[in-house]
């Protein structure tokens, strides 16, 4: 799993792709959630490249959803498969 994280002008871009599982959310946490320190306006998963994602994964995508609500940012998912999709939807994530 190879992911990139960009951070421009309080836009946060999260480039995602392979199996996103406890040990690789793990890591986009470790490098994702300081950056919600300072002001951002939106975040966008961009997950046309994901292949498959476990719960630690969704986990990820609902804690990250609920910090972007918190700070009054909004949250976007890119080219998001529809088997990923409907796993998404089960696990209450907004599309």
């Amino acid at each position: 799993m190879c992911y990139e994280i960009k951070n421009n002008e309080q836009q946060i871009d999260v480039i995602l792709n392979g199996f996103i599982g406890v040990k690789e959310a793990t890591s986009i946490r470790q490098i994702l959630f300081p950056l919600f320190q300072q002001e951002f306006h939106s975040l966008t998963f961009h997950l046309g490249a994901v292949t498959e994602m476990d719960s630690s994964g969704l986990g990820l995508l609902l804690a990250v959803q609920k910090i972007a609500t918190d700070h009054n940012a909004s949250v976007s998912f890119r080219d998001v498969n529809e088997q990923l999709k409907e796993r998404l939807y089960m696990a209450g994530i907004r599309l």
